[in-house]
């Protein structure tokens, strides 16, 4: 590997300082500019670890189980603080082994949960309030989802499997907390699914959120 000298070494260092120089004054042009000046995120996208709490049932025999799973999410800022936000998560909701079904009948039940929800999301910054040096946020929401079950009944003894598929329309609401750290976001939340009739599971976990 060859290496340039004499002026072309001059002149890959007055280009270092000539870009140096353009870094330097704008970054002093936007501190001087008014906070108003500030052009907002429009869009933000993410990605959420959540646990949830899933209840389904089969033959009469409710039943219940938690598992984890990567979610992902995405957003449109309407005006400040309000957001319009369309998620997507997969969960193995349930996976359970030797239920007591009706009279002798035992079997194994297992569901995988598809939900796609829109959503409304209000934040409320605390620093605006207590003026904190920091800009934690809390935030609610509230919106509409669809889940797709997909389910399998296996008999246990006769290795029978029974597969079935539903799908469930309901509201949720949920609220978390949100901290900015330069242009990402991390926040933790909860959403409860089915609030209008039987509830249908609860989702808690962490998000870290770009905006752009």
């Amino acid at each position: 590997m060859s290496v340039a000298s004499g002026s072309g070494v001059g002149r890959g260092v007055r280009a270092i300082i000539r870009v140096a120089i353009c870094c330097f004054a704008g970054s002093v042009s936007a501190a001087e500019a008014p906070k108003d000046a500030d052009t907002p995120h429009r869009f933000y996208a993410g990605v959420s670890l959540g646990s949830l709490k899933f209840s389904d049932g089969y033959g009469g025999v409710k039943f219940n189980d938690s598992s984890v799973a990567l979610g992902v999410f995405g957003g449109a800022n309407l005006k400040d603080r309000l957001s319009l936000e369309l998620s997507y998560d997969s969960f193995a909701a349930i996976d359970l082994h030797d239920l007591a079904g009706s009279g002798v009948i035992r079997f194994d039940a297992e569901s995988r949960r598809r939900t796609v929800a829109l959503s409304i999301v209000r934040e409320v910054s605390m620093r605006d309030i207590f003026e904190w040096r920091r800009d934690w946020r809390v935030f609610g929401m509230a919106g509409a989802y669809r889940s797709n079950i997909d389910r399998t009944i296996t008999t246990l003894g006769t290795g029978v499997s029974t597969l079935s598929s539903e799908g469930i329309n309901g509201a949720l609401l949920g609220a978390g907390v949100l901290y900015k750290v330069g242009p990402v976001d991390l926040r933790g939340y909860f959403r409860e699914f089915g609030v209008l009739n039987d509830k249908e599971g609860r989702d808690i976990g962490i998000a870290m959120q770009r905006r752009f």
